[in-house]
C-alpha cells in the first residue's frame, strides 16, 4: 500500500521538487572543489590523476543525459527525478567510503549518472511547466538554488572536515540529504501524476531525424564552453590559492564561498527582475564581462576570480530559455543534446586542466577558462537560424 502525505498540484510539483533537488545537487557537486587537495594528498596522486575523478563524473553525466531520453519513452519524468537522488546518494556513499583511488573512481562514476539524470530532469520539469513569460525569471530562481548549496558547499566541506577529522563525513552526511529527499518526494506525489505522454514529445521525436547537426553542435556548445569555465574555476579556485597563496583548507574555501556567493546574488537578481533586452545581448554580456574578470584575476588580484561568479550569474539560466525559445517544438532535442554535449566537454576540460597543471601550472590552467568563454561567445553568434532540413 502506498503512503501519501498530501498531493501537490502537478506544475508546483515541478517547480518546488526541481528546487530542491538542484539545491543537493549544488551541494554534492561542490564539496569535491574544496575538499581535492585533501582527496589527492590523502591518495598521494598527481592533479593530471586527481583530475580523474572529475572526468569519470562528467563521462557518466555524459551517458546519464543520452539515457535519460530513453527512459522517458517508458516512464514518468518525476520518477526520472526520484531515481537520480537516490543514485546520487549511492554514489556519495561509495565516495565516502573509498579505501581506495579506484572505489572513489567509481563511486565518482555512479555520481556522474545521477548528474545527467537530474540536469536533464530538472530543466525539463521547468521548462515544460512554466509559463514562457516567466520561464527565464523561474529558471533563474532555479539555478539560484545551485548557487545557494554551491555558497554553502565549501562552508559545509571545510566545517565537516574540520569537526569529523576527515573529509569522508561531506560526502556522508549530503548521502544522507538525498535520502530524505526520495522519502519526501514519494509522500507528496504530484496531482495529477506526470504521464509519459505528457513529457515526450512526439513532434520532436518524430522531427529529430531532420534537425540539423551544425545547429545542435553550435547551440550545444553555447552552453557547454560555458559550462566548461564556470566548472574550471568552481573546482580549480581553492587548488589555485593554496598552490600561489598558500592559503589552508578554510582560507583557500572562502574565496570559493565568495564565488558561489556572488553567483548565487546574480541570480537571485535576476529571478526577481526582469531585464528589459534580449536574451542574447544579456548573454553576451555576461561572457564579456566574465573574460575580463578572469583576466584580471589572474594578472591584478584573485578576488576577480571570485567575482567572475557574479558576471557568469544570468548566463545558465538564460541560455535554457534562449535554447528554449530558439528552438520551441524541438526543445527537448536540443535541452537533451546540451546536456550530453556539456559534459563531454567537461570531460576534455578536467583531463586537459590536470596536464597543463602539471606541466605548466594551475595559472596557465586557467586560461582554458578563457578560451571556453571565447568559443561560446562564437557558438552564442553564430549558430545556424535554421534548425532543420
Amino acid at each position: 500500500m502506498t503512503i501519501h502525505i498530501q498531493k501537490i498540484a502537478q506544475n508546483r510539483w515541478a517547480i518546488f521538487f526541481s528546487f530542491l533537488s538542484l539545491f543537493l545537487l549544488g551541494l554534492a557537486d561542490n564539496i569535491r572543489g574544496p575538499l581535492f587537495p585533501e582527496i589527492i594528498n590523502y591518495f598521494s596522486l598527481s592533479s593530471a590523476k586527481g583530475s580523474l575523478s572529475f572526468a569519470t563524473t562528467s563521462t557518466a553525466a555524459f551517458f546519464g543525459s543520452y539515457l535519460s531520453g530513453h527512459y522517458l519513452k517508458k516512464f514518468s519524468i518525476s520518477s526520472l527525478l526520484a531515481l537520480s537522488i537516490f543514485i546520487m546518494s549511492a554514489g556519495l556513499v561509495i565516495m565516502g567510503t573509498s579505501v581506495n583511488f579506484k572505489i572513489l573512481i567509481a563511486g565518482s562514476f555512479i555520481f556522474g549518472l545521477s548528474f545527467g539524470f537530474l540536469a536533464v530532469a530538472q530543466n525539463l520539469l521547468v521548462s515544460e511547466n512554466s509559463h514562457p513569460k516567466n520561464r527565464s525569471k523561474i529558471l533563474s530562481g532555479l539555478h539560484a538554488m545551485y548557487g545557494f548549496a554551491s555558497f554553502l558547499a565549501p562552508l559545509f566541506a571545510a566545517g565537516v572536515t574540520v569537526y569529523f577529522n576527515g573529509w569522508r563525513a561531506a560526502f556522508l552526511l549530503t548521502a544522507c540529504l538525498c535520502l530524505l529527499f526520495v522519502i519526501v518526494q514519494l509522500l507528496f506525489p504530484p496531482n495529477p501524476h506526470f504521464t509519459i505522454s505528457k513529457n515526450i514529445s512526439n513532434t520532436s521525436e518524430q522531427s529529430n531525424a531532420r534537425i540539423s547537426k551544425l545547429a545542435q553542435l553550435m547551440i550545444g556548445g553555447l552552453l557547454g564552453f560555458y559550462v566548461v569555465a564556470e566548472i574550471l574555476v568552481s573546482t580549480r579556485l581553492a587548488q589555485y590559492m593554496r598552490t600561489y597563496f598558500l592559503m589552508d583548507l578554510q582560507s583557500s574555501s572562502q574565496y570559493v564561498t565568495y564565488f558561489f556567493l556572488f553567483l548565487l546574488a546574480g541570480r537571485l537578481f535576476f529571478a526577481f527582475n526582469k531585464i528589459n533586452s534580449s536574451f542574447r545581448l544579456q548573454m553576451n554580456v555576461s561572457l564579456g564581462l566574465s573574460i575580463i574578470f578572469l583576466i584580471l584575476g589572474l594578472n591584478i588580484h584573485p578576488f576577480f576570480l571570485a567575482l567572475v561568479g557574479l558576471s557568469m550569474a544570468p548566463f545558465y539560466p538564460l541560455s535554457i530559455a534562449y535554447i528554449s525559445e530558439m528552438t520551441g517544438i524541438h526543445s527537448r532535442v536540443f535541452i537533451t543534446f546540451a546536456m550530453s554535449f556539456q559534459s563531454l566537454l567537461v570531460i576534455g576540460m578536467h583531463l586537459g586542466v590536470g596536464y597543463i597543471t602539471d606541466q605548466l601550472g594551475l595559472f596557465y590552467a586557467f586560461g582554458v577558462g578563457i578560451f571556453a568563454l571565447v568559443l561560446s561567445s562564437i557558438c552564442l553568434n553564430l549558430h545556424p537560424k535554421k534548425l532543420t532540413y
